[in-house]
């Protein structure tokens, strides 16, 4: 199993925010790394959900210049229909980050999709 150096998450986030938005003009809501998955949410994009992953997992490997692969196979995915499940996913993955002692949005690129309550 490949895992993710914990010192490294926030520097593949980066690589992986940056490439979503540069590859597939991505509109990024929450993302977490963590040493064994990835969580992010997206806006609405006309890219195909595999073409969405395929750039993640590309971007993370690229950056890493592991040599090898570092994903398993498939992937899970939730689609969101309304505020109420939009607002539960985000903060699902926001809580990812902030147990690991950093901030709910740690990096720039992250556009929150409503205003703050």
């Amino acid at each position: 199993m490949f895992l993710f150096d914990d010192e490294r998450l926030l520097e593949i986030g980066e690589a992986i925010g940056q490439s979503l938005q540069s590859r597939m003009a991505a509109i990024i809501y929450a993302m977490s790394v963590q040493s064994q998955h990835v969580h992010v949410v997206l806006g609405d994009t006309p890219a195909s959900l595999g073409s969405v992953v395929k750039c993640v997992k590309d971007a993370a490997r690229w950056h890493l210049r592991a040599g090898r692969p570092i994903w398993g196979e498939g992937y899970d995915k939730r689609f969101c229909y309304d505020e109420t499940s939009l607002r539960a996913r985000i903060k699902y993955v926001e809580r990812h980050n902030v147990r690991m002692g950093w901030a709910r949005r740690p990096w720039k690129f992250i556009t929150p999709p409503f205003r703050p309550r």
